[in-house]
């Protein structure tokens, strides 16, 4: 793209074409401009455990924080009313992968994110599902595990594990 840009101003320069200096700022500022735009629209969007907190997110790693609204979320789920979340998981080496759920009164509309584990290997990327319910289920190490069920795709997911008393209901 750059290589274009410059073709152009040199094309201009030599035919000396009336308006070249505005042309060239011009041409010059847009570059410039595209390059910004560029550089910014690729980053990868992946944002740290204390801003992930404050955004909202449900976020999981050794703890889980803003549990109380993965429990609405839940009852929302329950009494059939739409509502929308995030949980935010972070590997043991500090990458998010995301977890979203927009749930519309019958269907939640899943998206699994984890372009940015850095070990992700070749199950990385972006992956969309439309699932039926949430399974809640304990394991024997006491923990509680939230599971994303009824995937069309079949791929059933942890979304998190929480210790049996944490929960407000146990």
């Amino acid at each position: 793209m750059v290589i274009k840009w410059k073709f152009l101003i040199t094309y201009n320069q030599t035919l000396n074409l009336p308006g070249g200096r505005e042309l060239n700022k011009f041409i010059s500022t847009l570059t410039i401009i595209l390059i910004v735009i560029t550089t910014f629209g690729c980053s990868n969007g992946a944002y740290s455990y204390d801003k992930a907190v404050k955004r909202g997110d449900v976020v999981y790693q050794s703890k889980v924080d803003n549990l109380d609204r993965f429990e609405q979320f839940l009852i929302n789920l329950s009494d059939k009313k739409k509502d929308k979340i995030r949980v935010t998981e972070y590997t043991l080496e500090g990458d998010p992968i995301y977890h979203d759920l927009q749930f519309d009164g019958k269907v939640i509309r899943y998206i699994y994110d984890n372009s940015n584990d850095e070990y992700g290997g070749n199950d990385k990327g972006i992956k969309r599902d439309l699932c039926t319910g949430i399974i809640k289920k304990e394991n024997e190490q006491g923990y509680v595990e939230f599971i994303i069920s009824g995937c069309s795709n079949e791929n059933d997911r942890i979304l998190l594990r929480v210790e049996k008393d944490a929960l407000k209901d146990n």
